[in-house]
C-alpha cells in the first residue's frame, strides 16, 4: 500500500506539471528513491501503471533510480553512505542506530535517503 500512495503522489504532481506546460503526451517520469523510503521499485512501477490510467500519463514509463542513504557521525563528524549492519534486517535499519564506518560509534544520524523526488518528465509538447 505504501507504493500505491507514492505512485498516486507522483501521478498527481506529474499531471499538474504536464497540464501547466501544454503537454500532449508524457513518455516517462524519472524519479529518485531514497534507500530509507523502503519503496520497492518494481512495486512502485506497477502501482504507477495503475494510478496513471485514464490520465495524460497512461502508458508512460516510470524510471526509478535508487539513492543510497547517508549518515553523519556525531562523535567524529564523518559523513558518508550508510552501511547497513549484517545482523540488522534492512527493513528495520532506519530505526536502529547505524555504526560509523570510521570510528564505529553508534552516535549517527541519517542525513539522506529518506525521500523520493521527481527529477524530470519526458514529454511531447503541443505547439502554442
Amino acid at each position: 500500500m505504501h507504493e500505491f500512495s507514492a505512485a498516486c503522489s507522483i501521478v498527481d504532481a506529474a499531471v499538474q506539471a504536464a497540464e501547466s506546460h501544454n503537454v500532449k503526451k508524457v513518455n516517462a517520469v524519472n524519479v529518485e528513491v531514497g534507500e530509507f523510503t523502503f519503496l520497492i521499485p518494481e512495486q512502485l512501477e506497477f502501482n504507477f501503471e495503475i494510478a496513471s490510467k485514464k490520465t495524460i500519463l497512461e502508458g508512460a514509463k516510470l524510471n526509478v533510480k535508487k539513492v543510497r542513504g547517508r549518515i553523519k557521525c556525531q562523535q567524529c563528524a564523518h559523513e558518508g553512505e550508510a552501511q547497513l549492519q549484517d545482523d540488522i534486517p534492512s527493513q528495520v535499519a532506519i530505526f536502529a542506530p547505524m555504526k560509523c564506518p570510521k570510528c564505529q560509534s553508534s552516535a549517527t544520524v541519517i542525513t539522506g535517503g529518506k525521500d523520493f523526488v521527481i527529477t524530470n518528465i519526458e514529454a511531447e509538447v503541443s505547439a502554442p
